[in-house]
């Protein structure tokens, strides 16, 4: 199906680890039935680095322990957003090859064409990321 319009998808879910598994497989169903299967797994990896991160900053907020998930999917791109409750904006963390955690924003860097962060007026912040196809 040929896209002409931005398509979207919108899922929100509690700040649970189980939340990153439900996330990438709703990431990958969107975007296989939205015809974008070349990208999938990449955005799939996305979602499930921003998610994780999402889950861990929300879960300390017994106001908004939930984190949403958005797709937007274009003509050539497809952007991953991930909102969770915690204004506290992410940072890189320093390279330490010998780290079990710190690399998600590494990561998502790596496969994306841009990322970056926002404050919300609402309170929390957006993580986003864009993948070209």
């Amino acid at each position: 199906m040929p896209r002409t319009l931005t398509q979207q998808s919108y899922l929100e879910l509690g700040a649970y680890p189980s939340a990153v598994p439900c996330a990438r497989l709703h990431a990958r169903n969107v975007l296989y039935e939205c015809g974008v299967r070349s990208i999938a797994d990449t955005v799939e990896l996305i979602v499930s680095e921003l998610v994780t991160n999402a889950v861990l900053a929300s879960s300390g907020y017994q106001t908004a322990p939930y984190v949403r998930l958005r797709l937007r999917i274009g003509t050539d791109h497809v952007l991953v957003q991930v909102w969770d409750a915690s204004p506290q904006l992410p940072r890189q963390q320093p390279r330490d090859l010998e780290a079990e955690s710190g690399r998600g924003l590494e990561i998502v860097a790596a496969l994306s064409a841009r990322w970056g962060a926002q404050p919300q007026p609402f309170g929390g912040k957006i993580v986003w990321a864009m993948v070209r196809y």
